[in-house]
């Protein structure tokens, strides 16, 4: 019995565990392929001696004495000969040496708040869950409903009446409220669109909250699932194996850094569309976007910020159009950190469609409206007259534009302000000329798609094809910033 407790203990003691020096032929751990061998074979406590097969004068004796006392001294002797045999295993195996030691990681705040269906609050959506699921309320944790079996397709809407959610037929009286499937994977939201009803499924949970009269839709995820999503909404499956993987990365930095340094207050992290990172959900779990996600698990692009290692806002664009520009060109209250300052030359995205883009034709008018859409209060300057680049950087892309209107008033806007004024996808990027005709303005020799802070993703590519890793092509487009494993 003694020998049999004592090989329980040394299976279990932590010393004896992978890493440490052990008995030739007894495995190396849980997961060893191959077999331990019969206990018969092995004495893990050697001082121990084998019971006798035949009975001594003093076991006589003891037995003599009678149950009671006889079962005190047996148990004395085993105590005194177990902890002797542990301290024995315990000199044995010494410490354990320095280098197998693994640092604990440290607590990383995974969970992913992503606003779905835009960043303004909407009328309605709808809902769909494989399998059962729960609903509680978000504040309180009170349970609201337990769904034994699926959830089909169905509208979800404010109460009209009062507080309140309606999720198809059944009134839940909460306004805010998360939704939780037994199976990850399991929810599906649907909004209508022009042509269709575009439905998309997202792992995690659903978080609904009213906002008045409306709703906003979140999704509560994991860093490593959302990023699943994440990559092919932004990559084309064509793409190198590496440049996933260097997506991979960027777009956890980017999440992540986000995540910690949003506005207070704020009640989601980022957006699945353009405005933030695209986000597709499960519809984008192919094959590469697995293995790339999984490949650098828990890494982050990090740089030196005097002694301290950051992580930061790491942009990305699809064409950078030959030149990267600085962050400040794109955000003006943001610090052009070394990884940020811009000014790398990347003559690989010349292979984008993106490249060169243009001539594009607005009348003036028209130039007028959409901007007085987005910044109402250059209404005053009167129609748009005449529009005066102020600043190029060093790839050409217009850095500051000056607005002159019918009134004799004057504005000024960022160049990527103006840009998304008129439509991203309309001027694809800042880098262009401006003339005009007698019916308006004529955007001309366009370069490159997107902001052109960071990484450049064709320009990625690229690289990644001539047989780059990673690491090295983060390094191209972040300078000074290393990879490092957060988790």
């Amino acid at each position: 019995m003694i020998v049999g407790i004592a090989e329980a203990f040394l299976v279990s003691d932590p010393a004896h565990q992978p890493g440490s020096q052990r008995q030739k032929g007894t495995g190396s751990g849980p997961n060893d392929p191959r077999p331990i061998q019969n206990s018969d074979s092995l004495d893990p406590c050697p001082i121990l001696p084998r019971p006798p097969t035949t009975r001594s004068a003093a076991w006589s004796a003891l037995a003599r004495l009678g149950p009671a006392p006889f079962l005190a001294v047996v148990l004395g002797c085993t105590t005194l000969l177990f902890v002797g045999c542990l301290r024995l295993a315990e000199f044995a195996s010494g410490p354990e040496p320095e280098e197998t030691r693994i640092p604990s990681a440290p607590h990383v705040d995974r969970l992913i708040r992503v606003r779905l269906l835009g960043r303004a609050p909407v009328a309605d959506g709808r809902l769909a869950v494989t399998g059962p699921y729960s609903i509680h309320d978000a504040r309180s944790g009170a349970p609201l409903f337990q769904g034994t079996g699926p959830l089909g397709l169905c509208l979800v809407r404010p109460d009209p009446d009062a507080r309140g959610v309606y999720i198809g037929g059944r009134r839940l009286d909460s306004d805010d409220l998360v939704v939780t499937p037994v199976r990850d994977g399991g929810i599906t939201l649907a909004r209508p669109t022009r042509r269709a009803i575009r439905r998309r499924t997202y792992r995690g949970r659903l978080r609904i909250t009213r906002q008045g009269d409306r709703l906003t839709f979140t999704n509560l995820v994991d860093v490593e699932s959302y990023l699943l999503g994440v990559l092919r909404g932004e990559l084309p499956r064509s793409f190198h194996p590496n440049s996933f993987k260097a997506q991979a990365v960027a777009a956890r930095t980017y999440v992540l850094f986000q995540k910690g340094e949003g506005p207070t207050g704020r009640s989601f992290d980022v957006l699945d569309n353009e405005g933030s990172q695209m986000y597709i959900g499960v519809q984008g779990e192919d094959r590469v976007a697995v293995a790339a996600v999984r490949a650098t698990r828990g890494e982050v692009c990090v740089w030196n910020d005097g002694g301290d290692e950051r992580i930061f806002c790491t942009y990305y664009s699809s064409t950078c159009g030959g030149r990267s520009q600085s962050v400040e060109h794109f955000r003006a209250t943001e610090r052009p950190i070394p990884p940020l300052a811009g000014n790398v030359v990347c003559e690989d995205c010349a292979v984008s469609a993106h490249y060169r883009w243009g001539p594009v034709r607005l009348s003036r008018d028209e130039v007028t409206r959409r901007i007085v859409a987005r910044y109402p209060s250059i209404r005053k300057i009167g129609p748009i007259r005449d529009l005066i680049p102020k600043g190029l950087t060093a790839g050409g892309r217009i850095i500051r534009i000056q607005l002159n209107g019918s009134s004799g008033e004057n504005e000024t806007l960022m160049g990527e302000d103006f840009r998304l004024s008129i439509g991203g996808r309309t001027l694809k990027s800042t880098c262009f000329t401006i003339e005009t005709d007698g019916r308006g303005f004529v955007f001309a020799n366009g370069r490159g798609f997107g902001h052109g802070v960071g990484l450049c993703q064709y320009g990625m590519d690229a690289k990644a094809s001539r047989g780059m890793n990673y690491q090295d092509i983060l390094a191209v487009y972040y300078p000074g910033s290393t990879v490092k494993k957060l988790y």
